[in-house]
């Protein structure tokens, strides 16, 4: 943790799913460096090696007293790590209850204290979320979320409204200065030092500590392997619909075009760089034009509308 805050101004560990994010209104794509948007996208995957392709939307949902993009939601990954704090300490009572001997307890303490501080650093949660958010109720972005070329899954994730957090800013995790976390992490780091060293002291009992920190490394473990809801990460949102599957990946793409614009187009560049046959080519360019002139109607259907309060021929009033 020191060397990376001090190295590279950053806490956050780099992202354990290599994806890329697309933006389906301006078709520009970047490499993912989020660790929470590569989390989405390992929890989504269901079958990696199914052929075809699965392109899935979802909504995210507005924020409400019970969730608040950027807060996670605790599940029951959550509160095993409180049990499991409980069951350690239950543990480290043992030898004190027995020979009156609470080194094991204090301890055992003491290095809870330390790693839930460590967690409390204000960093992590500046890093985690330094993006803008949305600021009209107007408002409304579509991103894609995919491995990219070989790949089965998509995520078409459509955000609307107030405060809603622009994933694009997010994927590129960008540092954020936070005075004095250097420092304290460094502070952190020699406590732990010195607290290796007492544990390493230590003649009686040793076989507590063992089962202690067995019992941690277990719930470490199963939280950083197991598959979690999208809302543990901050990220509420809910699936739109059945999601689009087929055994071709243009005809998934296809699909994908009709139910929202420019999904479908903006992943061909992903899923096809080679280029695209002359029917593909033909279906691109026949879609952008139907898109043009759709907009161009409605430019113009909206310039002949008369201003409220209005005559028209006559400035309003």
């Amino acid at each position: 943790m020191v060397v990376g805050i001090v190295g590279e101004g950053r806490i956050m560990p780099p992202t354990d799913c290599d994806c890329v994010l697309v933006n389906a209104s301006n078709q520009y794509s970047r490499t993912n460096r989020s660790w929470i948007l590569g989390r989405l996208v390992r929890d989504h995957e269901m079958d990696p090696l199914r052929p075809g392709l699965t392109v899935t939307f979802y909504k995210t949902s507005a924020n409400t007293n019970s969730r608040t993009q950027g807060i996670p939601t605790a599940d029951w990954v959550y509160y095993s790590g409180i049990v499991v704090i409980i069951v350690q300490l239950g543990i480290a009572i043992i030898p004190g209850a027995i020979d009156h001997d609470w080194t094991v307890l204090v301890v055992t303490a003491v290095g809870t204290i330390l790693a839930l501080a460590g967690g409390a650093l204000p960093k992590w949660k500046k890093e985690k979320w330094n993006g803008r958010k949305s600021k009209k109720d107007g408002d409304r972005s579509i991103v894609c979320l995919t491995r990219g070329n070989g790949y089965s899954d998509v995520m078409v994730i459509i955000s609307e409204g107030k405060d809603q957090y622009r994933l694009e800013d997010l994927a590129n995790a960008r540092t954020v200065p936070v005075p004095r976390t250097a420092w304290a992490a460094l502070l952190l780091c020699i406590a732990q030092i010195l607290l290796l060293l007492t544990v390493a002291g230590l003649n009686n009992h040793a076989w507590f500590l063992l089962v202690i920190g067995a019992l941690g490394i277990v719930q470490n473990a199963l939280a950083a392997g197991v598959r979690r809801d999208s809302s543990t990460t901050g990220i509420h949102m809910e699936m739109d619909g059945t999601p689009i599957t087929d055994t071709k990946v243009m005809k998934a793409l296809q699909r994908a075009e009709m139910k929202e614009r420019y999904v479908g187009i903006s992943l061909l560049p992903i899923f096809f760089p080679g280029g695209l046959r002359q029917d593909e080519e033909e279906w691109r360019d026949s879609t952008l034009a139907t898109y043009r002139a759709h907009n161009a109607n409605h430019v113009r259907n909206s310039e002949s509308v008369p201003a409220p309060n209005s005559t028209p021929g006559y400035p309003p009033s």
